[in-house]
């Protein structure tokens, strides 16, 4: 459900997102959006998982994280590649892709309760590309002298101390 929501307003976002003033061309980039976005749409429920309370927090933790990161964006939100702007407030202060975080948090929640081979596959898929798309993002803002002020000032990606 959360992850239904969180889609949504991604979606309306996407809908009213302003012009970019940069946009990547390069193949990966228009290939690594998508996958990235929706390979998890495909995960399905399974038995034999952990305890279901514990991971739909996890879960909720991460479409929460998701869902404030994106407001925090705005009209700055897209799905390739491009400069809409850098944002410094909010949960990019502790981290520079904290969307991304929000979404592999939750992510990990839904495998972790329901742990079928192709979840993971799913997981490691999306995340792969995730990972792609932070790459891309990081190259086309890299022209930007402001981001360049920002990768400076928040060193991690996506976790704190780790990467």
């Amino acid at each position: 459900m959360g992850t239904t929501v969180l889609e949504g307003w991604a979606a309306l976002l996407f809908l009213v997102r302003r012009p970019a003033d940069r946009l990547s061309l390069r193949l990966i980039a228009w290939v690594a959006a998508p996958i990235g976005s929706f390979a998890m749409l495909f995960a399905r429920p399974a038995e034999g998982g952990l305890a279901a309370l514990p991971c739909e927090l996890l879960q909720l933790l991460g479409v929460l994280i998701a869902f404030v990161s994106l407001a925090t964006l705005g009209r700055s939100f897209g799905l390739v590649a491009a400069n809409r702007g850098v944002k410094i407030h909010g949960p990019y202060r502790l981290v520079r892709h904290p969307a991304y975080a929000g979404y592999l948090v939750a992510y990990l929640g839904y495998v972790l309760e329901n742990p079928a081979l192709a979840n993971i596959a799913l997981l490691c898929l999306g995340t792969a590309f995730q990972l792609l798309r932070i790459r891309e993002e990081e190259q086309i803002l890299a022209a930007d002298s402001a981001y360049e002020r920002y990768r400076t000032a928040v060193r991690y990606r996506l976790v704190p101390r780790l990467f």
